[in-house]
């Protein structure tokens, strides 16, 4: 199959990309779980919530870059 048969699952939207079928919805289920677990994690383990934004910042913004990446090669 050529990849001009192929629909893409995100299309551009300003700085960011949205889902335009079901499997570029389905790829943001991982992504969100992934951010919510990372607070719950890092809630648990601190006692500040200061201190559970500065743990968490890092992972999301690495999660972003990684979920921007996949959806400008899916688009």
């Amino acid at each position: 199959m050529s990849k001009s048969n192929l629909k893409p699952w995100f299309k551009p939207l300003r700085w960011s990309y949205i889902a335009v079928n079901w499997q570029g919805a389905l790829c943001y289920i991982p992504f969100v779980a992934y951010l919510v677990l990372s607070v719950v994690i890092a809630r648990h383990y601190t006692s500040s919530v200061g201190y559970t934004i500065f743990q968490v910042f890092p992972q999301w913004i690495a999660a972003a870059i990684v979920m921007e990446w996949f959806a400008a090669h899916k688009s």
